[in-house]
């Protein structure tokens, strides 16, 4: 597992950088998952977000989702990926 980033840690880095490196896109790329794109947006989850496991398609589910389809017996086995009010990355 790598080191997951801080936000402190991503503070100091734009600091760091020139006004011309600050008007760049903000791209991501993934060496776990050969994935790559731009970011599309930041803020606050509105929601806790769960997954169940399920490779395909792998999803984020909130509680309300899950309600639907899942038992609550099943829903406690689900990790949470995503609590509410935490600070997120979109792409």
């Amino acid at each position: 597992m790598s080191k997951q980033l801080k936000l402190k840690d991503l503070k100091k880095a734009l600091d760091k950088m020139s006004k011309e490196q600050l008007e760049q896109n903000m791209v991501y790329s993934s060496d776990n998952y050969s994935l790559s794109g731009t970011v599309t947006g930041i803020g606050r989850a509105k929601a806790t977000l769960y997954y169940t496991g399920e490779d395909d398609p792998s999803e984020l589910y909130t509680m309300k989702q899950l309600k639907e389809d899942y038992d609550k017996e099943e829903i406690e086995g689900f990790t949470v990926e995503i609590k509410k009010g935490d600070f997120v990355i979109k792409f």
